[in-house]
């Protein structure tokens, strides 16, 4: 499947990015998806598709770490040297942004944002509300919302 469909996916990610080492780098990991599933490929009737699915997801994965990467810079940037956290620090710090992001993944902007609000910020559902322009009971749905998320994501999908 590899030698059938490798240059192929690598000209299909290469066209979504314009980065061909890049485009190497998801066609490799597109296939190490397939490897660690290897049950998968006996089943599998439409190997394109498949692959383009996977590529799609991990092209998706890469543009949100991008973005929260060039956000946590800025943050970086903006704060007083001596505030700085050491190298080992921002990676950890940096891969729970990744987590968090991955567990908001499908709820609308303003469900995540109260969310984070209200979790990260220690916001109260009132001065969310207030802040965002809407109801105390829309604040009440969106946090139960992403809370339910997040549960379901940890507890369900593992």
């Amino acid at each position: 499947m590899y030698q059938e469909h490798h240059e192929w996916l690598v000209r299909w990610i290469a066209k979504r990015t314009s980065n061909a080492d890049n485009a190497q780098d998801l066609a490799q990991d597109t296939f190490i998806k397939l490897l660690n599933k290897p049950m998968l490929y006996d089943d599998m009737r439409s190997p394109r598709a498949w692959l383009t699915k996977v590529a799609s997801n991990l092209m998706t994965d890469q543009l949100r770490r991008q973005v929260l990467e060039r956000n946590y810079q800025s943050m970086l940037e903006s704060m007083p040297e001596a505030d700085y956290f050491s190298p080992e620090e921002q990676l950890e710090l940096l891969n729970l942004l990744e987590q968090i992001d991955k567990l908001l993944t499908g709820l609308k902007a303003k469900e995540k944002k109260a969310f984070l609000m209200v979790r990260l910020d220690g916001m109260s559902y009132k001065d969310v509300a207030s802040e965002l322009k809407v109801s105390l009971s829309s604040v009440e749905k969106y946090i139960a919302k992403a809370t339910l998320q997040c549960y379901q994501l940890v507890y369900f999908d593992s």
